[in-house]
């Protein structure tokens, strides 16, 4: 069977893209799924932080868009179940290359005015190879009470003018990313109880419907 491929893509930088990323590719992994990581970027973040890990799962490729057919067809020999590609941000062929790969793509934006205006050209990118794609809110202040804080809620209604589903998971910028990264781990790992843990599994659970 094939493996689904899940992009990760946002043209602009600073959007927590990788972060999310290797989170997944953790998340998939979790019970003996076998899941490739694909680092596309030439800053090779994702390949840096896997190299910091003591554990050898997630697989990690790293490719440029040239290679990344070369990439999924070994993924699939190998029996992965799953393929994540990490993209470089302002590459347009590279981006293009993961979205027609893809069997879902995520774009992530930050709540910020300025973030929403610049997710313009990932959303463009994907409409123009007619990919499956989502947003996903990230680096989100932390809910207010039951509900999400304001200016989520008002990011949620800006981005129907972009005529994309929004994830319903918004991942909140926690302190326990900063310290699950240093050393290689994802925040499941570092703190498996704790409030960002439980909102990438619920976000890797609504992907995994998506898939």
């Amino acid at each position: 069977m094939a493996p689904k491929i899940l992009a990760f893509l946002a043209q602009k930088g600073g959007t927590g893209k990788t972060t999310l990323a290797v989170h997944v590719s953790i998340l998939a992994s979790e019970g003996g799924g076998r899941c490739v990581l694909v680092d596309m970027d030439p800053q090779k973040s994702a390949g840096d932080w896997w190299r910091a890990r003591a554990d050898l799962f997630p697989e990690l490729v790293e490719c440029g868009d040239a290679d990344l057919a070369g990439a999924v067809k070994a993924a699939r020999a190998d029996g992965a179940g799953l393929v994540v590609i990490d993209t470089a941000p302002h590459a347009e062929q590279s981006a293009i290359a993961a979205a027609r790969a893809a069997d879902l793509v995520l774009i992530p934006c930050r709540p910020g005015i300025l973030d929403l205006r610049a997710i313009g050209a990932s959303v463009a990118i994907v409409k123009s190879v007619k990919s499956k794609a989502a947003i996903v809110l990230n680096a989100c202040p932390p809910r207010r009470g039951a509900g999400e804080a304001a200016i989520v809620h008002e990011a949620r209604q800006g981005l129907k003018a972009y005529g994309l589903p929004v994830a319903p998971v918004a991942v909140t910028q926690r302190a326990a990313f900063a310290h699950a990264l240093i050393d290689g781990r994802a925040v499941t790992e570092y703190e498996p109880t704790g409030k960002a843990a439980a909102e990438l599994r619920n976000l890797w659970a609504w992907i995994e419907g998506e898939l």
